[in-house]
């Protein structure tokens, strides 16, 4: 972990936020092409490459614990091998070989006539963020030999809780410099000069160490935090497409000429799409269109884009009409099957998931959402323009306008499925966000805090609350799609009818409720209800979903993976191979099992 001044040219897009960054050629300049000698070094720049160091870091961490979390489609059968030691390789170099450098070397030219209070603040609470992050993921890791080489050439773990301990140090070391802090000529990727909102990020943060170590009179009594969702904490796309291509990342592989590269997670969208037998119910129910629906997330087609309406082996509804007489929906079902595109379909239920909740959703989600379950490794079949792409939020694609029921003419052969592949440029052109940490989550947090004082009406509220800006701050993206239909963009009845029912929900049940023979909650109880609202308002920037897991054991209702026994569930992860394989003090895991500091070995029996 050598100390590294990087010389960046670095070019700010104000308008969105975004960057490019080039090679120079004035090599003269340079002690070599590689470190800039600390005399050359420029505030500014470093500062530059603190932010987006610390943006690629928390993309990291946000994109495993998505996919720990169900949140997103986890590619792997075994957690050792899903994870392994280059899991975090990314992180750890942007923490020690370049953020903690780049702060000392700021602070280094900070003086009376040079203030670098605003630089040396906003670092710090980015510095102490990965901090946590790394300590949550990993455990025990470097902090008192870092940054050191001369005297530590392999420096030593410290205990996980010295390391937050740490952290908080940080934040309040922060917020005392950015007290009155003067921004100058500093670029803010985030919070463009606000010192104000760069405290209450750094009180947030402290509020989040204090719910993840049990702390929840602190949690619950927390002021001056993120809870609007004009503080909301994130890192801005555009829709450039080359030099430099500043769309986001999930746009870029969905968004292709050759069709969209990832798949959803099942267990996701088909908790967000509601209730199966509902929308099985509506088959000969007498429904037309324009009829009510089951209730569902009004978020789903902000998330999701679906390129098809029906997805092989799974229901889905489609109208017909004739000579101007409406008959009832017919329903496609599992004798709707198509091995080319998706093998499952073909397939028996694995015995494991029989008899479960997840046995509807193994290999398909009703209504057109194709996606996949957790754990499966198969290879990719011609699916491009059938499998679900990202929407137009978080990632700035396209909002979903296919019908849940489509409509077809029967005697004409003329279909009325309006439904359309993704393509360059489509929707809102990539300019979406990486979330890290919004308004809703705090409201979440809090609720979960709330939950363990024992104060559920306390919870309830916060729940709603956090519900509403969620809602709220995903359909403002719809505007980022000029082709988004109207007609399908949830109404103010639709979100108060699925709040409501969710909140009822909640009220209803119990603190804590059985589980049968497979491990799956006989009814939901308050966490369970709590933990699905916090990953469905999570997406896209999912860091402490890993978090949530560990520390409640919930929610228990997450699919189980698609192998039956696909090994430990990570408590930690491996250590980076990179500083492993330097570093002799560094002792590799032999798996999964070691616990942080704060992790009382719940278990959720859904890993």
């Amino acid at each position: 972990m050598k100390k590294i001044y990087k010389f960046l040219l670095l070019t700010i897009v104000a308008s969105s936020l975004v960057f490019y960054s080039c090679e120079t050629t004035e090599l003269d300049m340079l002690s070599s092409p590689n470190a800039l000698s600390p005399d050359k070094a420029d505030a500014n720049l470093l500062l530059n490459s603190v932010q987006l160091d610390y943006w690629r870091a928390l993309e990291t961490f946000n994109n495993r614990s998505a996919e720990l979390s169900r949140i997103d489609y986890m590619f792997g059968r075994n957690y050792f091998n899903a994870f392994g030691p280059g899991t975090l390789n990314g992180p750890w170099s942007r923490l020690y070989s370049n953020m903690i450098p780049d702060i000392a070397n700021i602070e280094s030219l900070n003086s009376t006539d040079n203030d670098l209070s605003f630089h040396i603040g906003i670092s710090k609470i980015m510095e102490a963020h990965v901090m946590m992050l790394m300590v949550d993921f990993l455990g025990d890791i470097v902090w008192s030999e870092r940054n050191n080489p001369n005297e530590f050439p392999s420096p030593k773990v410290d205990n996980g809780q010295v390391v937050y301990t740490a952290a908080i140090a940080l934040l309040d070391e922060a917020k005392v410099l950015l007290n009155g802090a003067n921004r100058g000529t500093a670029t803010d990727l985030y919070y463009n000069g606000s010192t104000a909102k760069w405290i209450k990020l750094a009180n947030t943060l402290k509020m989040r160490a204090d719910l993840t170590v049990g702390n929840y009179q602190a949690v619950a009594d927390a002021t001056n935090v993120i809870e609007s969702t004009a503080d909301d904490f994130e890192f801005k796309f555009g829709t450039n497409v080359q030099a430099p291509d500043n769309r986001h990342p999930r746009y870029n592989s969905d968004y292709r000429s050759d069709g969209a590269n990832n798949y959803q997670s099942n267990w996701l969208m088909n908790l967000m799409s509601g209730d199966k037998t509902e929308w099985e119910d509506l088959w000969g129910s007498g429904w037309v269109q324009g009829d009510p629906l089951p209730v569902s997330d009004p978020r789903r087609r902000y998330y999701f884009y679906r390129q098809t309406w029906n997805t092989p082996g799974n229901i889905s509804l489609l109208q017909h009409s004739a000579a101007g007489t409406v008959v009832y929906p017919d329903a496609f079902g599992a004798d709707n099957t198509d091995g080319e595109t998706l093998q499952c379909s073909l397939q028996e239920v694995p015995t494991h998931f029989e008899f479960t909740s997840d046995e509807d959703i193994w290999c398909s989600v009703k209504l057109g959402y194709w996606g996949r379950i957790h754990g499966n490794d198969e290879g990719t079949p011609p699916d491009n323009f059938l499998r679900t792409a990202a929407g137009v939020y978080p990632a700035g694609g396209s909002f979903d306008n296919q019908f849940d029921i489509p409509f077809f003419v029967k005697g004409s052969g003329l279909s009325k499925i309006p439904h359309g592949a993704v393509g360059l440029g489509n929707g809102g052109g990539g300019a979406g966000i990486e979330p890290f940490m919004l308004a809703s989550y705090v409201k979440f947090m809090k609720a979960e805090a709330y939950l363990h004082l024992g104060n559920p009406a306390a919870a309830a509220t916060n729940l709603e609350e956090g519900m509403r800006l969620s809602i709220a701050k995903v359909m403002s993206f719809g505007s980022k799609d000029s082709k988004t239909d109207i007609d399908l963009v949830p109404s103010a009845i639709e979100i108060e009818q699925y709040v409501t029912t969710v909140i009822d929900e909640f009220n209803a049940t119990s603190l804590s409720t059985a589980v049968d023979g497979l491990g799956f909650p006989v009814t939901k109880d308050k966490m369970d209800i709590l933990g699905e609202q916090y990953f469905i308002a999570m997406f896209g920037g999912a860091a402490d979903g890993f978090n949530f897991i560990r520390r409640t054991g919930y929610p228990r209702t997450l699919s189980r993976s698609v192998e039956s026994n696909p090994g430990l569930f990570p408590r930690s992860l491996l250590y980076p191979s990179n500083e492993n394989v330097s570093n002799k003090n560094i002792l590799q895991k032999s798996d999964l099992s070691i616990k942080v500091f704060w992790d009382s070995g719940v278990i959720n029996p859904a890993n």
